[in-house]
């Protein structure tokens, strides 16, 4: 049986009107059809076994031309938030969302009649991009973690230690480059506990280090903290603030993390 092809069917004149966009927004989206979905998660998750059964995706459940709305507002902020980087910014974003690792997708945005491809050097524009993945690539979207309130994990390690660690290693703030007042901010919550910890870092760093690969067993690893201010580790705790790696300062072995992204 053949396959249709969603780029073909959402262009259809019954599928257009999802595409209408107000004139000063910008809206990021994927094809419900290439997005697995999670199961449950287990009540209590203390073992590897059950950290893969919370992560285990099943097929969507979509028809062929339904969107997933990623990201979407003001074409202003999204302005705001790329800088020079223009339409790579917005590229890059969609890759962290959909595919971290292996970066499989393409971004095209509607131009009233088509579907066209976007180049990193293309300025963003009013109108709905959408991030499409190979024939056959099933993606899983990458999940937000609550913050708050309590889960039943298993963490080893010391949470004074590894906020010690922290702070020597990066001697200021990531953002700021202050020295003080400093907070290890954590980038998988507490709560996680060590297996799930494990996924993300698997789901983010592709290839690891000898080094990173001996650390990245325990939330508490110094791998997933880094020095922020009191009030930028305050945004970063409610996903209202978040750290893309851009280039390593020169003359240096501290890493700069400088695009802000606000998740709306």
């Amino acid at each position: 049986m053949a396959t249709a092809n969603p780029l073909q069917v959402s262009s259809t004149s019954s599928s257009k009107a999802h595409l209408k966009q107000h004139p000063d927004k910008l809206e990021l989206r994927i094809f419900a059809s290439s997005v697995d979905i999670y199961s449950g998660r287990p009540a209590t998750i203390d073992s590897d076994a059950l950290a893969t059964l919370a992560m285990t995706r099943h097929p969507p459940p979509h028809s062929i031309s339904d969107f997933i709305r990623l990201l979407g507002g003001p074409l202003n902020d999204f302005l705001l938030y790329c800088g020079q980087e223009r339409s790579k910014w917005l590229i890059d974003i969609a890759h962290d969302i959909c595919d971290p690792v292996a970066q499989r997708g393409l971004l095209r945005y509607w131009d009233g009649h088509e579907w066209t491809s976007v180049t990193h050097t293309d300025s963003l524009i009013a109108s709905v991009y959408l991030y499409t993945v190979p024939e056959g690539v099933i993606v899983a979207l990458s999940k937000i973690s609550a913050r708050d309130g309590k889960s039943r994990t298993t963490a080893t390690g010391n949470a004074g230690k590894m906020a010690k660690l922290v702070k020597q290693r990066d001697g200021r703030c990531w953002v700021t480059g202050l020295n003080r007042p400093l907070v290890n901010s954590h980038l998988c919550p507490k709560r996680m506990g060590d297996h799930l910890a494990r996924f993300v870092f698997d789901t983010f760093v592709p290839t690891p280090s000898l080094a990173t690969l001996s650390i990245s067993r325990s939330i508490y690893d110094e791998v997933y903290g880094i020095s922020l201010m009191p009030t930028l580790d305050a945004l970063f705790d409610k996903y209202e603030l978040g750290l893309r790696f851009v280039s390593t300062v020169r003359n240096s072995s501290f890493l700069i993390f400088y695009n802000w992204l606000l998740i709306s």
